[in-house]
Formats: structure tokens, C-alpha cells, sequence
């Protein structure tokens, strides 16, 4: 019997291409911010930019999803 194709964390493959995309995005957006923040502002922006990794990277697509 042939493959069908489907593998097991297909959504969790998604979420990380995603992300290798959206990621460089965000740092680049962030970078002036980041080189002119104090100790605690970087702290406080890198916790906004995992955020907003997140959320660019969510596809939508339900976890039980078939992939």
C-alpha cells in the first residue's frame, strides 16, 4: 500500500513555516526600536514581537485539521 500522504503534526509544519517567514519580518520592523531601548524596553519589545509573530503567523486553520 501507497502512502496517503497525511503526516502527524502537519499543523505544527505549518505554524513553522510560517513563522521562518513572519519572524525576519517583525526584526526587521522592530530593529530601530530595539537599538535605541533600554535594558527594559528591549525586554518589553521582544515580548510585543513574539506576539505579533504569533499572530501573523496563526494560518487560521483548525489544530484538528487533516494535513
Amino acid at each position: 500500500m501507497g502512502s496517503t500522504g497525511f503526516v502527524e503534526d502537519g499543523d505544527e509544519r505549518l505554524m513553522a513555516a510560517w513563522e521562518a517567514v513572519v519572524r525576519p519580518q517583525v526584526e526587521a520592523e522592530y530593529a530601530e526600536s530595539l537599538s535605541a531601548a533600554t535594558l527594559f524596553g528591549r525586554w518589553r519589545l521582544r515580548r510585543e514581537m513574539e506576539r505579533e509573530i504569533k499572530r501573523r503567523s496563526d494560518p487560521g486553520v483548525s489544530p484538528e485539521a487533516l494535513f
